[in-house]
């Protein structure tokens, strides 16, 4: 039975809208960045899209030549967006042909950069015996931008169909057939409790047993909780590695009832930053339900009202995601479910002074001292692997510092004699210098004082001759 079409009249509404989200031609290799989108390779769906299955027809769509259709099709939105910052609307042609073109064109012209979209669920619907025409429906979430926020986010389905001509994949034509606002985000909260422990940015590079390695330290440090950074686009070209990765982390998570969060750095709270957010979620929706949160760390304090939009496009995906945000002040009251690194849930932050030296025993009264101090409620007590500023608690060979016998509650807290052991270690330069200052002193008088008696004793030696 086939679908029926969009009134024509909210079909010439939504034009200037879609077309930003149809895309065009791979012209990258292999790994390499496009010149002009800035994006690697997306031919493995950069975890903002993930085929469901074919509905079948006369040929099959290889791996291959799914990737080249797919990698054409993610890259559309993108260079639309370059184009109308660029003003350069010729490559547009490689993207996108006839009536798709022109659309291409006026999205471009129009100076909003077109849409931003994540969580593609495209399904083959036929692809031609020659392998040059495939069709296939997509159901995705996009953002519209305007000056200082967004204008629509919404959930969209689309009839799409795609051309092969000269080695390029090109949009020759498309249809609306849905467009349904997102629901409104529920009220604000709750968040989790976490006692946690963050994993360093290259974590997404480690292989899986070395990943469920650091899954098993959370528990030995008596803690409940690994905060994975992620740092940047993960559409650009090292999906299938973070996602790899993130999956091995979370199965293990699983096994040892460990809460996984992610704490998204970002410059800032934009409307293409949406696109980096739902990247690190994932497409398949198989990695939201498995994680306690996402904590956005921006840059810059964030607007209001775009926030709003983020934690808005989170909850319609995954209902129960609570999402924080980093920084004094923030929070439920903000916008967010939970705050993370302010007064509610801080962090442990060693300090050096007064002479910048923190040696192994005054780093772990200070660390047990924290810790002591909010035996309730939110608290990151460090990082697995330490680098020259800070100590972590795993050597790279995954062996415990000595740091990590101080996380154990049942563990005795080190005594005085520790404490000024752990001062008098980190204090010996003054210390030493200090004493040796003294012996300059005392010497320097001492030969001062001879200078002066010196004379008035040969004054009397010569009265008594």
């Amino acid at each position: 039975m086939s679908r029926p079409a969009a009134p024509r009249a909210t079909t010439m509404v939504l034009v200037a809208l879609v077309t930003a989200a149809l895309l065009g031609g791979c012209r990258t290799t292999q790994g390499g960045l496009d010149a002009s989108t800035g994006a690697g390779s997306l031919g493995d769906g950069a975890r903002l899209l993930a085929w469901q299955p074919d509905l079948g027809g006369p040929r099959a769509l290889l791996p291959g030549e799914r990737e080249g259709v797919t990698d054409a099709y993610l890259r559309g939105e993108r260079e639309v967006a370059f184009a109308a910052g660029s003003g350069n609307l010729e490559s547009l042609r490689d993207l996108f042909q006839q009536g798709a073109l022109d659309d291409a064109r006026q999205a471009a012209q129009s100076g909003s950069g077109g849409l931003v979209t994540w969580a593609h669920t495209p399904t083959l619907q036929f692809f031609a015996p020659d392998g040059a025409t495939v069709s296939f429906s997509d159901v995705f979430t996009y953002a519209a931008p305007r000056p200082g926020g967004v204008s629509r986010l919404a959930r969209r389905e689309l009839d799409v169909v795609m051309e092969l001509g000269d080695g390029n994949w090109r949009v020759h034509h498309w249809r609306v057939l849905r467009d349904d606002p997102l629901p409104a985000a529920p009220e604000s909260g709750p968040g989790p409790t976490y006692r946690a422990v963050r994993e360093d940015d290259g974590w997404a590079a480690r292989d899986a047993d070395t990943l469920a390695r650091d899954v098993d330290a959370v528990r030995e440090l008596s803690l409940d909780t690994l905060i994975l950074p992620v740092v940047g686009d993960r559409s650009a070209g090292d999906a299938a590695r973070y996602g790899a990765a993130l999956d091995a982390v979370l199965t293990r998570a699983a096994a040892q009832k460990v809460q996984v969060l992610l704490d998204l750095r970002v410059a800032r709270l934009d409307v293409a930053g949406l696109r980096t957010l739902h990247a690190a979620l994932g497409a398949d929706g198989r990695d939201g339900p498995r994680l306690a949160g996402v904590i956005l760390s921006p840059g810059r304090a964030p607007d209001p009202e775009v926030l709003g939009v983020w934690r808005q496009s989170v909850r319609a995906r995954f209902a129960e995601l609570p999402l924080g945000l980093r920084g004094a002040g923030s929070g439920a009251g903000g916008g967010a479910d939970f705050t993370a690194g302010g007064a509610d849930a801080p962090v442990f932050r060693e300090w050096r002074g007064p002479l910048g030296r923190l040696g192994a025993a005054r780093r772990g009264w200070q660390l047990r001292a924290f810790l002591q101090g909010r035996p309730r409620g939110s608290v990151e007590a460090g990082v697995l692997y330490g680098d020259a500023d800070r100590a972590g608690f795993l050597t790279p060979d995954g062996s415990f510092t000595p740091l990590a016998r101080w996380t154990d509650p049942q563990r005795p807290a080190p005594g005085p004699l520790a404490w000024l052991l752990g001062w008098a270690a980190d204090l010996w330069p003054a210390l030493a210098g200090a004493l040796l200052g003294a012996a300059l002193l005392r010497a320097w008088q001492g030969r001062k004082g001879q200078g002066r008696n010196g004379p008035d004793q040969s004054s009397q030696d010569q009265a008594q001759e």
